[in-house]
């Protein structure tokens, strides 16, 4: 039997851990198409153009934005290029997104032998949207204004890969979305309908 010592335990570590790098880096990156709503019926407004505003922090606690192939604010600022039409006035229109936030907490895991047979919930993933959306007259004075939130959490099991990770995290981020649009053309009929043309 042959014992290691420190310095070539440390090396047997070091060469698995560069292997397993190489062997993740090898495979195919995952690409993860924008969210859109181009299929939903257009929200016409009797205004002008429209101006997005993008007013979200990024970072802070456990934030995962920059870690993600994709960006729930990138792809929140898309909304209304897909949703909103204008037709004639010289009302304008401002969106902006004001939240766009996904962050990771790590539960408690099962520890020990027990621990090695347990398949354990071992990140619960926090997002969260916000959008609001003003109607300005063209001395910018406001006229209305919307705004909408949505968020949602999921847990994350210790034995997904980082590829199975993404895609759930994706998949919760394109419901997170379509929640905010239903949410927007909610306030939008209640609050702005005096605007919009039938």
């Amino acid at each position: 039997m042959t014992v290691l010592s420190i310095k070539g335990l440390r090396a047997v570590v070091a060469g698995a851990a560069l292997a397993l790098m190489a062997a993740c880096t090898s495979g195919p990156i995952a690409t993860y198409p924008d969210v859109t709503w181009r299929h939903l019926d257009p929200i016409v407004f009797a205004a002008g153009p429209i101006e997005k505003v993008g007013a979200w922090s990024t970072g802070g606690e456990g934030s995962l934005e920059s870690a993600l192939p994709f960006n729930l604010g990138r792809m929140a600022m898309n909304w209304p290029d897909d949703r909103i039409q204008t037709a004639g006035t010289s009302d304008m229109l401002r969106y902006s997104v004001t939240e766009a936030s996904v962050t990771s907490n790590a539960l408690k895991t099962t520890k020990g032998i027990k621990g090695v047979f347990t398949d354990d919930q071992s990140d619960k993933i926090d997002l969260k949207v916000a959008a609001k959306l003003e109607l300005l007259d063209p001395n910018g004075v406001q006229k209305g204004e919307v705004s909408a939130m949505a968020a949602r959490s999921r847990t994350l099991s210790e034995s997904m890969s980082v590829s199975e990770r993404e895609q759930a995290i994706y998949d919760e981020t394109t419901a997170l979305l379509m929640d905010l649009d239903r949410e927007l053309e909610r306030q939008i009929n209640n609050n702005l309908g005096r605007f919009l043309l039938h």
